[in-house]
Formats: C-alpha cells, structure tokens, sequence
C-alpha cells in the first residue's frame, strides 16, 4: 500500500507519503532553528515553505523514475 508508513521510514524512506513526510519534518524543524537565530516569522515561514516544496518536487521525481518501487 503506498500510503503506509513503516518505523524505519525516518532513515531511509520507502513511499512517496514516508518521504514527504520526513522531508516535511525535518524541513520544519530546521525553519524553526532559523527562526530561534532571527526571530522573524517571516524567515520562518520562508525556510519551512522552500523545504516543503524541495521535499514535494525530489519525492514526485523520485517516484517518476521509479525509485519506490
């Protein structure tokens, strides 16, 4: 099932939602240690929003060569 999220996925993602979820994650995590430096909302908003997009555009490629499967 390719909506299914396994304990290890944090390593080394095996479906489409696992990597766009860790990748989500970790994008945040990183936008809120810029923000902790900067204290803007603004840079934030910006870091967690470039993250996500990166993560969503390398998982769509991943899966359009059939990295996944």
């Amino acid at each position: 099932m390719i909506l299914s999220i396994n304990w290890y996925d944090w390593v080394t993602p095996t479906t489409p939602t696992a990597a766009i979820i860790t990748g989500s994650v970790f994008a945040i995590l990183i936008a809120f240690m810029v923000w902790f430096e900067d204290k803007d909302w603004k840079v934030f908003f910006a870091f967690a929003g470039i993250g996500i997009g990166v993560t969503l555009l390398g998982a769509g490629l991943l899966e359009f060569l059939g990295w996944f499967n």
